[in-house]
């Protein structure tokens, strides 16, 4: 399995208390015994407001025991899934999304739950998630669903933009060390609203169907030879590219998205398509960013 240049072998996952980081916890043991990576549990204390007195230390101190009582139900778990995989462990006080951004400058992935503690939905992925799709050194995952479905397809977005393509290589690297095939879905609106109307004007909508599946093949086949084991199903539909995703995406084990990198606002960084497909996937979503050696390899593909 892929690991970023100058990282090393280590599946680090995010743990706060909550059912949700519990669920990603077993997905990452799970996913560092595919890997033979080890598995670092890593929680961040919440901070005191400022002001807050604390003289004899009595709340940092519940706080702290409260951490550990949670990284020990998950190292238990964690032992349950992958009993030989080497568990470690990191607790400090700060933001989960700083810790987390942190270890991303050595992990090989980094995985978080979709719901913080409290249940509010949508908000570790309005913080946590979203920091990390920004910002990370290696992809994440955010664990959706609650039942997972692991010898399911790999399913993945394709379009003809040059920053595509190391979002499907990497998805054609998910399903090879599973053993599992690639689903490859193209969503496009149709021209005018109803395809008959289309026809009646003259649009050929069949026909840029053909055309824009040889872009789709053309895409597929630059990735193809890298991972010959890959069996790929190749899907051109119409509708929006989140809405047609989240249907392949029933029944799959990974739904790979891309992350458009840094700069401007954080909200608009993810892209409309992957921010959807992060609240409403029925399975676990990997956002990958590009690293600079993929950037220049897809550019090469795409020359």
């Amino acid at each position: 399995m892929s690991v970023p240049i100058g990282h090393s072998n280590v599946v680090v996952v995010g743990l706060d208390g909550s059912d949700s980081a519990l669920r990603a916890v077993t997905w990452a043991a799970a996913e560092a015994a595919r890997r033979g990576a080890v598995l670092r549990l890593v929680h961040a204390e919440m901070p005191l407001p400022a002001g807050a007195l604390d003289l004899t230390g009595m709340v940092r101190a519940a706080l702290h025991d409260e951490a550990m009582t949670w990284v020990r139900k998950a190292v238990t778990e964690a032992n349950g899934i992958a009993p030989d995989v080497e568990v470690e462990v990191r607790v400090e006080v700060g933001t989960a999304a700083w810790l987390l951004e942190q270890e991303s400058a050595s992990a090989a992935l980094v995985v978080v739950g979709s719901r913080g503690l409290g249940g509010f939905t949508g908000l570790l992925l309005g913080s946590v998630a979203v920091a990390l799709s920004c910002h990370a050194m290696c992809p994440v995952v955010v664990v959706r669903g609650t039942d997972p479905v692991p010898d399911g397809p790999v399913v993945v977005g394709v379009n003809g933009s040059p920053q595509n393509w190391h979002v499907v290589d990497r998805a054609f690297a998910e399903a090879e060390v599973r053993g599992t095939s690639l689903v490859a879905v193209h969503a496009w609106h149709l021209p005018l609203r109803h395809a008959r109307l289309a026809e009646a004007v003259g649009v050929g909508w069949r026909s840029l169907d053909v055309t824009r599946d040889a872009v789709v093949r053309q895409r597929l086949e630059s990735c193809a030879d890298r991972h010959p084991s890959v069996l790929v199903e190749r899907h051109v539909v119409h509708g929006s590219a989140a809405g047609r995703l989240l249907d392949f995406a029933r029944g799959a084990a990974l739904l790979v998205v891309g992350s458009r990198g840094t700069g401007g606002l954080r909200a608009t960084l993810l892209g409309s398509t992957s921010q959807a497909v992060l609240h409403h996937a029925p399975c676990p979503v990997l956002l990958v960013r590009p690293t600079l050696a993929e950037q220049v390899e897809g550019a090469r593909h795409d020359g």
